[in-house]
């Protein structure tokens, strides 16, 4: 079954948009938190074909907009990294409060929802049963850069404002790059995480360069490379992933 929701973000005083995949005759237990791609969304093609995987195995899934995309309140002036993190902490604690602190939750997430979960488990002592980064954007000022804006990036910088991600659907201000580089995952992310990774070997936004990068001297973090496979996934090649991810689920 499937349900919209609205979670209510404490910090930011305003609504998360979130959808609900479960099955109201089982008891939940296991959670699994959804963080979308740039320019995608809580119901996007990916999120649908992974929740809809794990709810056969009895796994809940809760995914969300983040700021700036589909049906979340607040703009693009919101899309900053602190602000997407509160984003998460608020699903977590409505996940706590709803169905109890014994609860195991997972998280997957996709692209640029990778990076943010990367911050977000900065400092975090929590712990959580499985973490699957798809296609991570760890080098995430760079892609903004040379992948999603719309505009060359003198225009971006003198403007202040630029069009970015899938036909130009968001505009985002120039101190969202500045962001970016303040939250630089290769000098700020020190955690020893065990952290599941699958990517496509010919990732053309996301490259697997730069996962490798990350990944180095970091035996907690397990690459999966997938033959042939670019950043944005065909149904089949999402399928392909989604086994491999259940065949390491703890």
């Amino acid at each position: 079954m499937e349900r919209y929701i609205d979670i209510y973000n404490k910090t930011e005083n305003c609504n998360i948009k979130a959808k609900m995949f479960y099955d109201d005759k089982n008891k939940i237990e296991n959670v699994f938190v959804f963080c979308h791609g740039f320019c995608s969304g809580k119901g996007s093609n990916s999120v649908q074909v992974v929740a809809n995987r794990l709810l056969e195995l009895g796994y809940t899934s809760i995914s969300f907009d983040f700021p700036a995309h589909i049906d979340s309140e607040q703009k693009e002036d919101k899309l900053t990294v602190n602000v997407c993190v509160s984003y998460i902490n608020s699903v977590l604690e409505y996940i706590k409060e709803t169905y109890g602190n014994n609860v195991k939750i997972s998280f997957y997430a996709i692209s640029f929802g990778a990076y943010i979960l990367m911050n977000k488990l900065i400092g975090d002592n929590n712990e959580y049963q499985n973490i699957i980064l798809r296609s991570p954007a760890f080098n995430m000022k760079d892609i903004l850069v040379n992948c999603l804006l719309k505009d060359s990036f003198e225009n971006y910088k003198n403007n202040g404002i630029a069009k970015a991600g899938h036909e130009g659907k968001i505009e985002v201000p120039y101190s969202f790059y500045e962001d970016l580089i303040k939250h630089n995952l290769y000098e700020i992310y020190k955690e020893k995480r065990k952290i599941l990774i699958i990517q496509g070997k010919q990732d053309d936004t996301a490259l697997i360069e730069d996962t490798y990068r990350f990944i180095s001297n970091r035996k907690e973090i397990e690459l999966i490379e997938l033959d042939g496979v670019k950043h944005h996934m065909s149904p089949e090649e999402i399928k392909e992933s989604v086994e491999i991810m259940i065949n390491k689920l703890k």
